[in-house]
């Protein structure tokens, strides 16, 4: 009896799998990128962010930002972050802006809440001919965040969250394409 029953779980359960488990959605994570590439070297980000428009920069964003990202791709795993001498392809970048907004005022008109924008302007070049494969003039991350209440975090917290986010878009932006 107890076997019958098994076999019955066992036949339901596979019945299911190929029902729902079987056939795919067509979504795959994979890499985008051309043949042959299969290392990378992330540059250390520059500064290129105007004197006048430094109102609320925060130091050592730059290399918070490459950090960030190096970690990002060897998280991914489809390129292999190595020195630059050994690498298929090159992510240049620049750091453009980093601003912060007034997102939520209280009726005093005193921010409550914030939103950060870091913008780099970045290209992806084939290290041996110099070839751009692409170029994005403006891409960034972003965070919010809320000061003077329960939910409120520092700025520096604020700042990580928004280089993590943009360190995540620019991994998918090299391996995905999207």
């Amino acid at each position: 009896m107890m076997k019958l029953f098994l076999n019955r779980i066992l036949a339901a359960s596979a019945c299911l799998f190929l029902a729902f488990g079987g056939s795919g959605c067509g979504y795959t994570r994979q890499s985008v990128l051309p043949q042959g590439i299969k290392t990378i070297y992330v540059a250390t980000v520059k500064n290129e962010i105007p004197i006048e428009r430094v109102n609320v920069y925060q130091p050592g964003l730059e290399m918070m930002i490459t950090n960030a990202v190096t970690r990002r791709l060897e998280r991914d795993g489809n390129l292999k972050v190595v020195p630059e001498e050994q690498a298929d392809a090159v992510l240049e970048s620049s750091l453009t802006n980093f601003e912060q907004e007034g997102l939520r005022f209280t009726s005093l008109e005193s921010v409550e809440e914030y939103r950060f924008f870091v913008v780099l302007s970045m290209k992806l070049v084939n290290r041996k001919t110099g070839d751009i494969f692409w170029q994005e003039p403006n891409f960034s991350g972003d965070a919010e965040y809320f000061v003077n209440t329960v939910r409120s975090i520092s700025r520096e917290e604020a700042a990580q969250r928004a280089v993590e986010r943009l360190a995540r878009n620019v991994v998918d932006r090299i391996v995905e394409d999207w």
